[in-house]
């Protein structure tokens, strides 16, 4: 507003000063001078020294105000380069302070990956001693299952023996004195099969409680799932039909008898429990290419894709709480391993399980 007034102030001055000297000057110079040429001359005079005059107002003033603009523009050009430096020092300051946090980030996040990489081998060795601890005790189980077994298998079979030759006997009787009677017949031939049955299951039990490592017995492949199967029978419920589709030729392998008992009696519970209501467990055995080949197929509840990748891992489980440990089926997995084979599971949700054993069939 002061620079516009002044502007103002100067040109009324100038149109006022210019109006005075124009009147009085020519009136003057109208009174001084009578002839023509005289006054011409002189009114040109006039002219040239009213445009030096102006012409130094002009420059006093225009000077004194382009100075002070100048003097402005250098005042405002020291401020801006003060000011871009500093935002330049606060710019280097900023990033200075950016790079510190992202070091400290950096420190941070490598730390965060060794407690995470800790935590994780922490979660790892805490899992493998909780599966060790199991299998110690599964070992320590078997342990006293061979001793219990190794004490009362002569009690029982001492018994079964008396017992099968009382009904040997019996029936030798009833055949020379020629007594025909169906009933009779009936209740020996429940008896025999009480005997037979009870002499599995001891046998069964003998060959599950066998405690070696050896991977190099002679294991009948036959023998063993019907050993696994007479065990599973406390799950072998009435609605269930076991399909026997044995090889029509004897199946040895080289390994570890207790040990593929333990193999087969999980596999074949498992399949038993998967069955609600009315359904089938077939049992297939095969040779081929030097491999011992058993599949174990069942008409169950299946298991959904997502689980069946992680059905091997140690305390992973399907079942109900309080009905499975999660490690059955991981022990079982690596004992597949110690005897060099494959276990492979197939299984469609509500329609059933296909379990596959593949296990080497040549004796080194």
């Amino acid at each position: 507003m002061k620079h516009l007034k002044f502007e103002y102030r100067i040109t009324t001055l100038y149109l006022i000063l210019g109006a005075l000297w124009i009147l009085f000057s020519d009136k003057l110079l109208g009174y001084l001078f009578s002839d023509i040429a005289s006054l011409s001359r002189f009114q040109t005079f006039k002219g040239v020294f009213y445009v030096l005059t102006t012409a130094v107002f002009f420059y006093f003033f225009i000077t004194k105000h382009l100075t002070k603009l100048r003097n402005t523009e250098k005042e405002l050009e020291n401020h801006k380069q003060n000011l871009t430096q500093l935002v330049d020092e606060k710019t280097k300051n900023l990033d200075e302070a950016i790079e510190a946090l992202s070091k400290t980030n950096q420190k941070l996040n490598e730390k965060n990956k060794i407690i995470n990489k800790q935590n994780t081998e922490l979660k790892n060795t805490l899992k493998a001693l909780k599966e060790m601890q199991f299998q110690l005790i599964q070992i320590e189980k078997m342990a006293s299952l061979g001793i219990l077994t190794a004490g009362i298998s002569h009690e029982i079979n001492n018994p079964l023996n008396f017992i099968m030759g009382g009904l040997t006997g019996l029936q030798n009787y009833i055949r020379e004195s020629k007594i025909e009677d169906e009933k009779v017949e009936l209740y020996l031939k429940s008896i025999k099969t009480g005997i037979e049955r009870a002499g599995s299951i001891m046998n069964g039990l003998n060959q599950l409680s066998r405690n070696n490592d050896d991977l190099n017995e002679k294991c009948d492949l036959h023998a063993i799932i019907e050993n696994s199967l007479a065990i599973s029978k406390g799950q072998w419920k009435n609605n269930i039909e076991v399909i026997r589709q044995f090889a029509d030729y004897p199946i040895r392998i080289p390994g570890n008898v207790g040990k593929l008992h333990q193999v087969f009696i999980n596999l074949i519970v498992n399949a038993f429990q998967s069955i609600e209501d009315k359904g089938s467990v077939t049992i297939t055995t095969e040779i081929k290419k030097n491999h011992a080949i058993v599949t174990i197929a069942d008409t169950g509840c299946g298991i959904s894709k997502e689980k069946l990748s992680n059905i091997t891992d140690p305390f992973y489980t399907t079942k109900e709480p309080g009905h499975g440990t999660g490690l059955g089926l991981s022990i079982t997995y690596n004992i597949i391993q110690d005897h060099k084979g494959t276990l492979e599971f197939q299984s469609v949700l509500k329609k059933g399980t296909t379990v596959t054993v593949v296990l080497p069939a040549k004796f080194n």
